[in-house]
């Protein structure tokens, strides 16, 4: 394996608010994948959707409100998890004394230096779109919409 890809964000919001945009999928619509089907609780499978590069399997591996959250995702587009090569993405809450969070999240598991570069860079815009996210929406757990336009922000490089 090679390496993994970790980020640091110092949130304003709650770790509450920052949980419910992490794990409802009309929420995570709005800053991480343009559709998504998850069932947020451990065990449970879903997707994540982007047009320009396809739809990737997802499995709830661990949830422990609203402090972590751990994933694995496939990839590769249409493939399931077990047949394919996987990451895996841990996200770890701690609130401030100040009421805001440190938002952590780290990924593990690159079969190539090159997968885990292309993600460092999409986590980066991923993460960018999150805070904005919280900035506009900063109370509603989230807005009543089908998710972005297609296209309308840069994708992540799975």
């Amino acid at each position: 394996m090679s390496g993994v890809v970790e980020k640091t964000l110092r949130l304003t919001a709650s770790p509450e608010r920052v949980w419910n945009a992490l794990t409802d999928p009309m929420e995570l619509r709005q800053w991480f994948p343009e559709d998504a089907e998850l069932d947020p609780r451990p065990g449970s499978a879903g997707w994540f959707e982007w047009t320009d590069h396809g739809r990737f399997s997802v499995r709830i591996e661990e949830m422990e409100p609203p402090v972590r959250l751990v994933w694995t995702w496939a990839r590769e587009p249409g493939v399931a998890l077990d047949e394919g090569h996987r990451t895996t993405v841990e996200w770890t809450l701690t609130r401030r004394d100040d009421g805001g969070t440190t938002l952590r999240v780290r990924e593990s598991g690159f079969a190539d230096r090159k997968h885990r570069d292309q993600n460092d860079a999409g986590w980066d815009e991923e993460l960018d779109e999150l805070v904005q996210h919280l900035e506009e929406d900063p109370v509603s757990r989230a807005r009543p919409t089908e998710g972005r336009k297609a296209g309308s922000r840069p994708r992540p490089r799975r």
